[in-house]
């Protein structure tokens, strides 16, 4: 990927294992169910891209929820944890079944979940990279295919970097994907903390 050599584009993977593992590990312990995650896919795209990806997701007639969450400081961007209809609609069901019916709005727990996710990764991935971030407030949205054909909010420049990974519960029928998503303007300081983790690991 263009601004990263083989070694920090290595590095970065497996930070952001690492920092996933932790979010599956909260969110399998919240659900009391088994998850797995798969390995991270590092990519400088496009925004018409990453439009596609969130066209892709949304079935017809059904849409896709997303839940976004800024983050600011000496990196900016948006962690994005994306649920297919299906998927946040058996979230719902299994949590209510597990408080024997007694649970909040679906909207609330799918907001809650969502935050728990993208706030458990991003505090761990910035742990790793000494980056000082503050997280905003997220926001859940229900997406259908019309408005996604305008610019997302979180795009301000013609490329960003993309991060995604994927956290499964299968016996539930449950995929969230989770997206992070920083301008390349960052990438200079990206590779300078990715070079000091580099220096610091044993040959």
């Amino acid at each position: 990927m263009e601004g990263l050599n083989e070694d920090q584009l290595d590095c970065l993977g497996e930070l952001i294992n690492v920092a996933s593992g932790k979010a599956t590990a909260r969110i399998a312990d919240i659900m009391g169910a088994f998850a797995t995650m798969r390995p991270p896919q590092i990519d400088l795209i496009d925004t018409y891209r990453f439009r596609g990806i969130l066209r892709d997701a949304c079935a017809p007639n059904e849409g896709c929820y997303l839940a976004r969450q800024v983050f600011r400081g000496d990196v900016s961007g948006e962690a994005i944890f994306l649920l297919d209809h299906t998927s946040a609609a058996n979230i719902a069901a299994y949590l209510e079944a597990q408080l024997d019916g007694d649970s909040n709005d679906d909207h609330d727990v799918l907001l809650e979940l969502s935050n728990i996710v993208t706030a458990a990764m991003m505090r761990e991935l910035s742990r790793q990279i000494e980056a000082r971030i503050t997280l905003g407030e997220p926001d859940l949205q229900h997406l259908s295919l019309t408005p996604i054909a305008k610019p997302p909010a979180t795009s301000r420049s013609d490329h960003i970097v993309k991060i995604e990974t994927l956290i499964e519960f299968s016996e539930q029928h449950i995929r969230g994907r989770i997206f992070i998503l920083t301008h390349s303007q960052c990438f200079d300081w990206i590779r300078c903390s990715l070079n000091r983790v580099l220096k610091g690991l044993p040959y």
